[in-house]
């Protein structure tokens, strides 16, 4: 499967790698020059657990690069949803699937002004990343990835499932939901606890 990455921050970055690592074909999109520089002439560097390692992987400042995608995962901050969004499409095409994993909601409400909601995917993760620099992340933790349709069809349920399937296949644990709305509102409800305590503490 093809996929690229819209947004290459800390855990587009992951995320694209773990698939990379996989054996995908994986492009990583992103305006940040320094950052895309450095994954192409080095490779993407992740430290975890002191530990650091190299993935090679396409990155790209110009989304006509990539071409067409089978899958799209849009990782930008909200703010940016909009503008991915329009990129999403155009990588994407009249078939390819595109899924956001950002936190915070209407996102997949903002994509959908673009693409059909038969085609989007949406959900949380649990895994976490820091951005240490140009072309390096820390990977600080690993969890679960919850994905579900964001139409209540059985073509987008269906598209779950498969995608949920691919993420296991690569070794990211993942589980489709039928109701993936509850599931964004849940991780709302558990950053609106622990962000403004980790923002205070500077932790």
């Amino acid at each position: 499967m093809k996929v690229a990455v819209v947004g290459a921050g800390a855990m587009g970055s992951l995320f694209g790698a773990l698939l990379a690592e996989a054996g995908q074909e994986v492009w990583l999109y992103d305006v940040w020059v320094a950052h895309v520089q450095a994954v192409k002439q080095n490779g993407l560097q992740i430290e975890r657990e002191g530990q650091t390692r190299t993935v090679r992987i396409n990155a790209t400042t110009d989304p006509a690069e990539i071409g067409r995608a089978d899958l799209v995962i849009i990782f930008v901050k909200s703010t940016q949803t909009k503008a991915a969004a329009e990129t999403a499409s155009k990588i994407a095409g009249s078939e390819g699937t595109v899924m956001t994993l950002q936190n915070g909601m209407g996102n997949a409400d903002t994509i959908a002004r673009n693409i059909a909601a038969e085609r989007i995917l949406a959900g949380t993760t649990s895994h976490g990343a820091t951005m240490l620099g140009a072309g390096r992340i820390r990977h600080a933790g690993i969890g679960a990835t919850t994905i579900g349709s964001w139409a209540d069809t059985d073509q987008g349920r269906q598209r779950a499932e498969k995608l949920a399937d691919f993420f296991n296949s690569a070794g990211i644990a993942a589980q489709a939901v039928a109701d993936v709305r509850s599931v964004v509102w849940n991780k709302l409800l558990i950053n609106i606890g622990i962000n403004a305590v980790t923002a205070l503490s500077g932790i």
